[in-house]
């Protein structure tokens, strides 16, 4: 009898051994499937399309060499049209329907903020949220554990921006225009931190997302006498302001925050843009770092339009290359909770794309420093080192 219970027992091992464990969502033999949240058909919409142009470029490279452990990766982006309540309706689709493997670059603060209940509720992780806020790496917040974040905080930037600032002048007088929103409220936290720091007021105004018409906030930024004014905008709003001011005969030092660092923005303001400086986290797209050198040879390889080359095109490259290596990194049979392992063993990970990043458990907060990019006679030429 003992004998017969034990040749069962063995069989019954046998058998649970060759249980083929079930595939995460969005994973096959041949592919792996993400999905990404862009605006495609609002106010953002030129850069929802540039963005992920730049990491499908990526993309197929890898896919061309044999994609990541034999596997192909395909993206699928939805459209939330730069809208938190969109954003949550395009980012279930993806999990629920779709079965995506993890989120990757969904554009905007707000859009990620609104996204955070189903990260947690699903364990879907989010690689390399398209914005710059400090809160994307804030492991306290809700699903904190399960995003990635690249670039420079806002708050960070904000600090940086002020200290730079009055290291050129001691007496500038500073004001901010700012997006009254999650995006805002985060350039405002390193706004604060500095002011207590340097014993200063900078004169805030706000604005509505979308906003078209600056006259208000401009005309109170020359009537509080500021000689130095950041803007955190994306595109549209650093143009108004500066052509506006300069409508006004008003002539500050004029900073932007790291989506304003598109080079349409000085293009765009003009004689307004001539020395506007704006921050950057990762090295620009035409230097000579390793990361730059591929990403011009894949343009040329892929012959990617020419308007669509260039900073933030770059960005989504980067970045995908971020993703890919996480990729790698979570095995041969990847699960959502060995993508978040394999990205936490990132330590000054470094292909000349970005400044080194590292990861573990206490962080996910990535790039922490800039560079100043200014607008020289219709160029953006990098005026700093590294700043931190």
């Amino acid at each position: 009898m003992k004998r017969v219970v034990g040749t069962l027992i063995i069989i019954g091992l046998l058998a649970v051994g060759c249980v083929k464990r079930a595939p995460a969502p969005g994973v096959t033999d041949t592919e792996v499937l993400i999905g990404n949240v862009q605006d495609l058909s609002g106010p953002l919409k030129e850069l929802g399309a540039i963005i992920p142009s730049g990491s499908n470029m990526y993309f197929q490279y890898i896919n061309d060499q044999g994609g990541v452990h034999g596997r192909s990766i395909k993206m699928l982006i939805e459209d939330h049209q730069y809208n938190p309540q969109k954003a949550v309706a395009a980012t279930k689709k993806l999990v629920e329907k779709d079965q995506v493997f993890c989120l990757f670059q969904i554009l905007g603060t707000s859009p990620c903020e609104a996204i955070r209940p189903i990260l947690s509720e699903t364990g879907t992780p989010l690689i390399a949220p398209a914005t710059n806020s400090g809160t994307m790496s804030d492991l306290s917040r809700e699903a904190g554990d399960l995003i990635f974040h690249t670039d420079t905080g806002y708050d960070r930037q904000g600090e940086i921006l002020v200290d730079y600032i009055l290291n050129q002048n001691s007496d500038a007088k500073i004001g901010i225009v700012y997006q009254d929103d999650d995006y805002g409220e985060n350039v405002l936290e390193g706004i604060a931190r500095a002011e207590a720091e340097h014993e200063i007021t900078v004169q805030k105004e706000s604005y509505q997302r979308g906003a078209i018409d600056f006259k208000g906030q401009t005309m109170n930024l020359l009537k509080g006498g500021c000689t130095d004014v950041i803007i955190a905008g994306i595109v549209r709003e650093p143009v108004t302001v500066m052509k506006t001011a300069e409508a006004m005969n008003y002539k500050p030092n004029f900073f932007g925050t790291g989506p304003t660092v598109d080079a349409r923005v000085g293009k765009l303001a003009g004689s307004a843009g001539e020395g506007f400086t704006a921050t950057y986290w990762a090295n620009m797209w035409n230097s000579d770092a390793p990361g730059p050198i591929l990403y011009r040879e894949l343009c040329e390889k892929y012959d990617i339009p020419e308007p669509y080359i260039g900073l933030y095109h770059y960005y989504g490259f980067a970045t995908a290359q971020l993703l890919v290596e996480g990729l790698e990194r979570a095995g041969r049979n990847p699960t959502r909770k060995s993508l978040v392992r394999g990205l936490e063993t990132f330590k000054n990970w470094d292909v000349g794309s970005f400044p080194p990043i590292t990861y573990n458990r206490n962080d996910h907060a990535g790039v922490d420093k800039v560079q100043l990019v200014q607008m020289q006679n219709g160029e953006q030429v990098v005026i700093t080192d590294w700043l931190e």
